[in-house]
C-alpha cells in the first residue's frame, strides 16, 4: 500500500514550486507583469510556508515573517526583472550576427569591412538589439531603373545591405536587409506621390495594432499572467504554440524603460516593448514602415535632404546624403534613443573615402 503524502509535504512542494516559478517569471524579459508574478508567487511561497509552521510561531512572529519575507520577495523579483532588461545583448562585437543581401562587390569590400565593424561595435556599445544600413551611390531616375535580379527586394545601385542583430529579442530572430522598421517622425519626408512613382512597396503605414498585436500597454491587453502559463507551462509541452516575431518582417521595436522621465533616455538603462501609446508622435498612431534600402532608393531618386527620424522621442532612423559624392546611407534601429546619426555619419565617411 502506497503511504498517502502528508499535508505538510504537499505544503512543503507548493513552496518549493511558488519559489522556482516565482524567481524565474521576472528572467522572463519584456514579458508585462513578470516580476509582479514573481513577486506574488514567492509571497504565496512565504505564506504556505508561514501556514505549514502556524502551530510552532506565535501569532506576532507569523507577521513579522510574511512582512519581511514580502519586502525581500519583491526586492528579489524586481532587481532580477531590471538586472535581465539591462544585461548585455551582446558580450561583445564578434557575437553580433548579421545578413548581408546581396554580397558586397570587390570595389567596396575594403569599405565594407570596415563599417561592418563599426556598426558591431556600435551595437554592443549602445546595448541595441537590432541594426539595418543600407549606403548606395550614384542615381536613379523616377521610374527607379531596374531591380537588382538576384534579389528584387535591394535595388542594383545599393552598394551594401546588411541586417545585425535581432529584430525580435525573445525569439533571437536576426534583422535582414528587408526588415521593416517604423522610420517615425521621417514619414512625411516620404511624400506618398514620389513613392508611388518609384513602386516602392516597403515605405508606407501599418496601423498601430499591426506593430503591437498584443496590445502591449493597453487594456485590452490579455492579463499578464495569461501570458506566464502560456511562457511557462503551455508552451514548453508543445501544446501552445511558440512566441514568434511579428508577421511581415516587422522588426518587434522597444523603446528605453526611462524615456518616459528622461528625455536622454539611454537604450543601456533597460528596455521594454514598444506601446501602442508610443506611437502618438506619429499622424493617427500609424507606425510608418521603410527598409534601408528602400529609403536609399528614394533618397537617390529624389535628391532628398539628410533626416532624421524620431519615436518615443528618441532617433530610430538616419538618413544621411553627401552631395558632392552621391553617396547616400541609411541607418534604422529598433530601439528608440539609438544614435542612429553618429552611425550614418560615420559610414559616410568611411564609403567617401573608399571613393
Amino acid at each position: 500500500m502506497t503511504t498517502p503524502v502528508t499535508n505538510p509535504l504537499r505544503s512543503f512542494a507548493l513552496i518549493a514550486l511558488s519559489l522556482a516559478i516565482g524567481l524565474y517569471m521576472p528572467y522572463a524579459g519584456d514579458k508585462p507583469g513578470a516580476a509582479v508574478i514573481g513577486f506574488l508567487l514567492m509571497l504565496a511561497a512565504v505564506l504556505l510556508a508561514v501556514r505549514t509552521a502556524r502551530n510552532r510561531l506565535p501569532a506576532w512572529a507569523r507577521r513579522t515573517v510574511v512582512a519581511a519575507c514580502a519586502v525581500i520577495a519583491a526586492a528579489a523579483a524586481f532587481s532580477i526583472h531590471a538586472a535581465t532588461i539591462t544585461a548585455p545583448l551582446f558580450a561583445q562585437p564578434a557575437d553580433v550576427p548579421s545578413v548581408s543581401e546581396p554580397a558586397p562587390s570587390p570595389q567596396w569590400a575594403a569599405a565594407v569591412d570596415r563599417a561592418r565593424t563599426m556598426v558591431r561595435a556600435a551595437i554592443v556599445e549602445q546595448n541595441l538589439p537590432g541594426v539595418s544600413i543600407a549606403v548606395g551611390t550614384g542615381a536613379v531616375g523616377m521610374d527607379g531603373g531596374p531591380g537588382n535580379p538576384g534579389n528584387p527586394g535591394i535595388p542594383e545601385n545599393i552598394v551594401w545591405a546588411e541586417g545585425f542583430g535581432w529584430r525580435d529579442v525573445v525569439t533571437h530572430t536576426p534583422v535582414t536587409p528587408v526588415t521593416r522598421f517604423n522610420i517615425g517622425t521621417a514619414a512625411p519626408v516620404v511624400a506618398a506621390a514620389a513613392v508611388a512613382s518609384l513602386g516602392m512597396t516597403n515605405t508606407g503605414t501599418d496601423s498601430a495594432a499591426a506593430w503591437s498585436p498584443g496590445h502591449n500597454g493597453e487594456p485590452e491587453e490579455d492579463f499578464p499572467g495569461f501570458t506566464g502559463i502560456h511562457d511557462l507551462i503551455l508552451r514548453p509541452l508543445g501544446i501552445s504554440a511558440p512566441r514568434q516575431p511579428l508577421p511581415g518582417d516587422r522588426a518587434t521595436f522597444y523603446v528605453p524603460t526611462t524615456f518616459w522621465q528622461d528625455p536622454t533616455a539611454d537604450p543601456r538603462l533597460g528596455r521594454r516593448l514598444m506601446y501602442m501609446r508610443d506611437l502618438a508622435c506619429c499622424a493617427d498612431g500609424k507606425a510608418f514602415y521603410s527598409t534601408p534600402s528602400d529609403l536609399v532608393r528614394f533618397a537617390l531618386a529624389t535628391k532628398a535632404d539628410s533626416v532624421n527620424g524620431e519615436l518615443a522621442g528618441g532617433s530610430v532612423m538616419s538618413l544621411v546624403m553627401r552631395r558632392d559624392n552621391g553617396t547616400v546611407v541609411v541607418v534604422t534601429s529598433n530601439i528608440a534613443h539609438a544614435n542612429t546619426s553618429a552611425l550614418a555619419q560615420k559610414v559616410a565617411d568611411i564609403f567617401t573615402a573608399q571613393k
